[in-house]
């Protein structure tokens, strides 16, 4: 769940552990890194058909992981991107944090208002993976270093949530500009080049129209 996962942890403050991005965005944001996860890792394609994209599961086995096999057990057959990360933006949220506490990257720091349970916060436990994450962003948004595939999978999800300053302190202008480049660029194969264009297009959808739906 490297994508995912680690797109988590750049999307909550490490001091406060509250997200950088509003509540309508970031679950689709990570969805949408565990769409993209399943077709890295060769679990699922996108293919185009007359109208749009569909993903395609094809393999359902069992990964080791519970967020992806959670994914693959709950993905209808070949749903468009937008209705893949809609179909997944409730559930995957949880694991991942959950994932994050267990292996110490985060803590959990439960809430309530008068009584009433709000969203936890995960402030940062052991900020190494984040600022290995956050290094590698910075390398590629300002420095111009070529991505790894992941590395351009990440630059996607946070440009599409509009997140890119909020992770790497640059001009935002600057850092927009060469966020598309890098989400528009090939820096694989065409397959994946291509999963990469059509998530990171589902997420800035549907996370534009949670945002406006709930008013943030």
């Amino acid at each position: 769940m490297r994508t995912a996962e680690d797109l988590a942890l750049l999307l909550h403050d490490p001091a406060t552990g509250a997200p950088l991005v509003d509540s309508s965005s970031l679950p689709r944001a990570l969805a949408g890194a565990v769409v993209l996860q399943l077709v890295l890792d060769g679990r699922a394609r996108l293919e185009q058909r007359r109208w749009n994209s569909h993903l395609v599961i094809g393999d359902r086995a069992p990964t080791g992981d519970h967020v992806l096999d959670l994914a693959l057990e709950r993905l209808p057959a070949d749903p468009v991107p937008k209705a893949a990360i809609e179909k997944l933006q409730s559930r995957v949220q949880g694991p991942l944090m959950a994932g994050l506490v267990h292996d110490g990257s985060v803590r959990v720091e439960e809430r309530s208002f008068l009584g009433i349970p709000r969203s936890p916060l995960y402030p940062a436990a052991d900020r190494r993976r984040r600022d290995a994450a956050a290094v590698r962003m910075r390398a590629v948004l300002v420095d111009g270093v070529a991505p790894t595939t992941d590395d351009a999978a990440l630059v996607a999800l946070l440009r599409a949530v509009k997140a890119e300053h909020k992770v790497v302190d640059a001009p935002k202008r600057a850092l927009r500009d060469r966020s598309k480049v890098v989400a528009e660029g090939e820096w694989a194969g065409e397959a994946v080049h291509r999963a990469i264009a059509d998530l990171y297009a589902a997420v800035a959808v549907v996370a534009g129209a949670g945002a406006a739906a709930s008013g943030t």
